[in-house]
C-alpha cells in the first residue's frame, strides 16, 4: 500500500481525481485499448492494447493511454478471478512508426514500467509482443533499463507467428485476428466504457487513498 501511495504522489498532476468522463472521448473513439470478453484458459484476464498504426498519439496522448490503463486496472482488481489468476497483457504493434515512437518516451517508459513493478495490485502474469516491426527496437531500447528480471522473464516476443502465443494462449480462447478461434473483435473501449463508468463510486473512493497533499494537509 505504501508503493502504490508513493506512486500516486509522484504521479499527482497525472492522477489526481481520475474519472472517467474525462477520458470518454479516448475510450470510445479510439481503439486502443480493449479486453476480451472471455478469459483465457487459465482463467485470466486478457487486456489488447494497440500500439501501432491504430493508435494517433494526437488524438489519445500517451499520459491519457497511461490514465486508461490506470482506470481499467482500478476495475479489474474488484474481479474475485481476476485477483486469483492474474492478467495478461497482449501488445500489439501492427503499424508502428515513428509517429507512436516519439510518444512513447523515456518518461513514459519509466512511469508504466514503475507502475507494474512496484504499485499495480494485480498479478501481471504475462507480456506478449505481436506484430513487431524492426523500429520497435527503440522502443525496447527505452523500456529495457527499466525493467527488472522477474517483469523480463514474462515477456514474450512473437512476431507475426501467432503459433508462438498460442503456447501461451490456447486460441479457442483468441479471436481470429490473433489465430484464434473466436470471432474476429467487433467490440472495443466504446463498449468497454460503461463498465468502466458503473465503478465510479470505486475509482473516487480510490481517489481518496494516499498521502495528503500539501494543500489538503
Amino acid at each position: 500500500m505504501r508503493r502504490i501511495a508513493e506512486f500516486k504522489q509522484s504521479n499527482h498532476p497525472l492522477l489526481h481525481a481520475l474519472k472517467p468522463e474525462e477520458e470518454k472521448l479516448a475510450f470510445i473513439d479510439h481503439n486502443v485499448v480493449n479486453v476480451l470478453t472471455n478469459r483465457d484458459q487459465k482463467g485470466r484476464r486478457v487486456l489488447l492494447v494497440n500500439c501501432g498504426a491504430a493508435w494517433d498519439p494526437k488524438a489519445v496522448s500517451s499520459e491519457q493511454l497511461f490514465r486508461l490503463f490506470f482506470l481499467i486496472h482500478l476495475v479489474a482488481q474488484l474481479e474475485p478471478a481476476t485477483q486469483i489468476n492474474g492478467i495478461v497483457v497482449v501488445l500489439d504493434f501492427d503499424g508502428l512508426s515513428l509517429k507512436q515512437v516519439k510518444a512513447l518516451s523515456p518518461s513514459f517508459s519509466r512511469r508504466l514500467i514503475t507502475f507494474i513493478q512496484d504499485a499495480m495490485p494485480l498479478r501481471l502474469k504475462e507480456v506478449h509482443i505481436l506484430k513487431q516491426p524492426y523500429i520497435f527496437n527503440m522502443v525496447w531500447a527505452l523500456f529495457k533499463p527499466f525493467i527488472r528480471e522477474k517483469l523480463k522473464s514474462r515477456i514474450f516476443f512473437h512476431g507475426m507467428d501467432m503459433r508462438k502465443l498460442h503456447k501461451h494462449i490456447d486460441p479457442c480462447d483468441l479471436p481470429a485476428n490473433y489465430g484464434g478461434e473466436r470471432p474476429l473483435l467487433n467490440y472495443g473501449g466504446r463498449e468497454w466504457y460503461p463498465c468502466v463508468y458503473n465503478y465510479i463510486d470505486h475509482i473516487n473512493q480510490w481517489n481518496t487513498f494516499g498521502y495528503l497533499s500539501n494543500r489538503e494537509e
